[in-house]
């Protein structure tokens, strides 16, 4: 008799049996084979410590007393085994669950005894991983939030992406983020810093000699501000056209597209001989689809006049030289 009532335990191709009918102080018995450590060995039923016998070899057991005449001494040798294992060597699948008919779990996670997790089929081909109170769906087209578990209901707004001492890294997208709204007006669509070279040239693209001109930028949707300071050494090399910053990084937004008719650019302190005239009679501005910055000479009512090189010192320094404008880009 096996012992037990039902399923015994251990598989029996997992394991080998010998029996021997001993003879007077037989100590030595030669098995069908054996893995050192892997092995029970009983005596007239009794099993036998590890102390009452030696198995070292993978063949043979002895005794450490001699056996009586008609003693029955076995040796249950078991397989040592995986509880699953697969070796793939080339293209393959290595474990395939299949649920037939209706929908719901294919694989339940316990622990104790209650399910803490699962995975399986809704909505005929949707595929669930659910725990915990959450989860997610997996559809042609998106990874939708869950209430967790087979035939889960969605949830919107109620689960986060990450934690705040738990952050994911690097988000990767092609379109764009819907924030605080699923509508058009929500959806930001590029965020995008960097640096470009601004330079001061008249309408013949003539250059002054820059020493310092490399801006930053960061554009946020459409929206693009821009920032740093212009340091000329000479304007020798410009005509007497008006004064132009070029440079920016993308063109000013078309009229079409709403932009307004010209986008004030904030000019910050200066040092002493930048220019030739008061710091209230300079502005700068952006006309839409444009490239560059105006620059302009305020007197009266002017608002408009001409800012040219008679205007800027043969040298000198514009510090903090901001422009916020729109981009078709």
């Amino acid at each position: 008799m096996s012992g037990y009532i039902g399923t015994q335990p251990v598989p029996q191709a997992t394991q080998t049996r010998d029996s021997f009918t001993c003879t007077a102080g037989q100590t030595s018995f030669a098995t069908s084979g054996y893995t050192p450590n892997f092995l029970d060995v009983y005596l007239n039923g009794v099993k036998l410590t590890a102390a009452d016998y030696t198995a070292s070899n993978g063949s043979d057991v002895v005794l450490a007393s001699g056996a009586a005449t008609g003693d029955v001494l076995e040796v249950v040798a078991f397989t040592t085994f995986d509880v699953v294992t697969d070796t793939i060597t080339a293209a393959g699948t290595a474990l395939t669950l299949d649920r037939t008919g209706s929908d719901g779990t294919i694989l339940d996670l316990k622990k104790d005894g209650s399910t803490v997790g699962s995975i399986g089929v809704d909505y005929s081909t949707e595929f669930f991983v659910g725990g915990g109170g959450s989860g997610f769906y997996l559809n042609s087209a998106a990874i939708r939030p869950t209430t967790g578990g087979a035939a889960s209901t969605l949830t919107d707004g109620t689960i986060d992406f990450g934690y705040p001492s738990a952050r994911w890294k690097d988000l990767y997208l092609s379109g764009g983020v819907f924030l605080g709204g699923a509508v058009s007006a929500n959806k930001l669509d590029d965020v995008e810093t960097g640096t470009c070279t601004i330079t001061i040239k008249d309408s013949s693209n003539n250059s002054a000699t820059m020493v310092i001109n490399v801006f930053t930028y960061v554009k946020i949707g459409s929206l693009v501000h821009l920032t740093g300071t212009l340091q000329w050494s000479s304007t020798s090399a410009l005509n007497t056209s008006r004064i132009q910053i070029h440079g920016l990084p993308f063109a000013s937004a078309s009229s079409a597209s709403g932009g307004t008719y010209r986008s004030p650019v904030s000019n910050g302190t200066s040092t002493s001989g930048s220019f030739t005239i008061p710091r209230e009679e300079i502005a700068f501005g952006i006309d839409p689809n444009a490239t560059f910055i105006w620059g302009s000479q305020v007197t009266g009512n002017n608002v408009d006049g001409t800012l040219t090189k008679s205007h800027l010192g043969t040298s000198g320094t514009l510090y903090s030289l901001q422009a916020i404008y729109e981009t078709d880009a």
